[in-house]
């Protein structure tokens, strides 16, 4: 009172009570944001132009892997051909799904919530017939306290179901005990939430017409009819006509509360976000659309990227794969599943020719294996499948005879 009297204004008409935080926090999402709650989910994260992208990069490229059956015999490894596995594999593995969709929607669980579940469902002879992805958010994980075994309970749409692992192959995003995973959601939740709070900052700027929000202060008793009034008068201004003049009297002074964008560095913090989901991801920069690097560095930067970041979770399917998908006898006589990831590292032609003349040149590749990998017919007569070597590239046979 003593403060009031000394400043010798009349007070502004004020209306106090006591806010909960649930009140509190509704006030702050609709003065800075959208008065929507901020929530970190799938529904969420995915309006996020970063996120969607790193989603769609990762789930496309694992979806691209090729993944056959071979079979060890010794030190030789070469492709067998099995109906079921071939057909599953290779062309249907279900009648709503092909390979590529398959391998897509269960990286998209992985991405999402940690491991995606693939259910392997075999006939009576024990032969895989289909291979069903399934949603990660309907399961439950339990542990049976007697036997030690984990169980996996499904409720999708109202049809309950449970699994041994055995049954499901699984593929983790992230793990740390190798029977719960953790996605995107849970190890980059703080950096979805801040980039979601500035995109929605841009929304509210710009819905107010590029200005801030504020208080407008009366010098005089405003009855809540007023006050009303004035604020909504005072709204127009910022929404209907960006450009309009707001005319003050009877001593009303306006008093902007929000952050200027430049204070906030808003373009800088987007692109930190941007930076945040690269390192979660591992995906480069460059794939996501930011950063300005050279040609060489960016091509460089796609090997790390399939070999550091791709690698380890093809590699982690084909275990998985082998393990479950062939029969106990086919497992026994060395057989395993194997992904192609070579299918990513496609170059131009100059650089594919290099990369064959030093493989044939070194007797890695035969002529034929190179034409195979080009999607050509073997040289006639089987003359493509003699390994050739240096020294005029004669076959390895007339090099060891000493022929000339």
């Amino acid at each position: 009172m003593l403060f009031g009297k000394a400043m010798g204004r009349p007070r502004a008409a004020m209306e106090e009570r006591t806010l909960e935080w649930g009140d509190m926090q509704a006030w702050l999402r609709e003065v800075f944001f959208s008065g929507e709650e901020l929530g970190v989910n799938t529904t969420s994260a995915e309006r996020l132009s970063p996120v969607a992208a790193a989603h769609r990069i990762l789930t496309n490229a694992f979806g691209l892997i090729p993944f056959g059956v071979y079979k060890k015999d010794g030190d030789a490894r070469a492709s067998v051909s099995d109906e079921a596995l071939d057909r599953v594999l290779k062309v249907r593995p279900n009648i709503n799904m092909s390979p590529f969709l398959l391998g897509k929607v269960v990286m998209s669980n992985a991405f999402w919530h940690g491991v995606g579940y693939c259910w392997n469902r075999r006939d009576p002879s024990g032969a895989v017939t289909e291979r069903i992805p399934l949603p990660t958010e309907c399961c439950s994980v339990r542990r049976d306290s007697a036997t030690g075994l984990y169980w996996y309970d499904f409720n999708v749409d109202g049809v309950q179901r449970t699994f041994a692992s055995y049954e499901l192959s699984m593929l983790f995003f992230e793990s740390y005990d190798g029977i719960r995973g953790r996605g995107l959601l849970d190890l980059a939740r703080e950096t979805v939430a801040s980039d979601g709070m500035a995109q929605r900052y841009g929304k509210k700027f710009y819905q107010n017409g590029a200005r801030l929000s504020g208080v407008l202060e009366v010098d005089t008793n405003a009855s809540r009819e007023t006050r009303d009034k004035l604020k909504s008068e005072f709204r127009q201004y910022a929404t209907d006509d960006a450009f309009a003049v707001a005319v003050l009297d009877h001593g009303m002074k306006y008093t902007p509360i929000g952050v200027s964008q430049s204070d906030a560095q808003f373009i800088e913090s987007r692109q930190f976000g941007v930076e945040e989901i690269s390192r979660f991801t591992g995906i480069p920069k460059y794939m996501l659309q930011v950063g300005k690097e050279a040609y060489n560095s960016n091509a460089q930067q796609r090997i790390d990227w399939v070999t550091d970041t791709l690698l380890p979770y093809v590699l982690q399917w084909e275990q998985e794969n082998t393990y479950k998908l062939p029969t106990p006898q086919q497992r026994a006589q060395g057989w395993y599943l194997r992904g192609n990831v070579e299918v990513l590292l496609r170059a131009d032609p100059k650089t594919r020719a290099e990369f064959y003349e030093k493989m044939v040149q070194n007797s890695v590749y035969c002529p034929d294996d190179c034409r195979a990998k080009e999607e050509k017919n073997p040289i006639p007569g089987g003359l493509g499948q003699e390994f050739l070597a240096t020294k005029n590239l004669g076959s390895l046979r007339a090099i060891l005879k000493g022929e000339e």
